[in-house]
């Protein structure tokens, strides 16, 4: 089953890992019940941007989210065609609707 991880605000797509995620998952990653994907996003481009109008901070993470739906999805649904899919993480990269 693919897991799509959104990571932490301003985190990186690494800190699943570095936080000892991966680690606690290894047995099922390993026997292949589980393929773990980790993306990064665009926060910092896009609601932490201060330096940007708020018009554009709400653009760009539209554009993340497009990415997501249309680029990303589809991938996971490639490269592993279970017909599960698990998401975790608290995140804003998350927030789709």
């Amino acid at each position: 089953m693919p897991l799509l991880v959104f990571r932490p605000r301003r985190g990186g797509f690494y800190e699943y890992e570095d936080r000892g995620m991966i680690g606690a998952l290894s047995p099922k990653i390993e026997h292949g019940e589980l393929q773990v994907f980790c993306p990064d996003s665009v926060d910092s481009e896009s609601w932490y941007n201060r330096s940007v109008h708020p018009r554009q901070r709400v653009q760009r993470h539209m554009e993340f989210q497009r990415y997501l739906l249309y680029e990303l999805l589809p991938f996971l649904r490639w490269k592993n065609q279970s017909s599960q899919l698990a998401v975790t993480g608290a995140a804003l990269a998350g927030i789709m609707r």
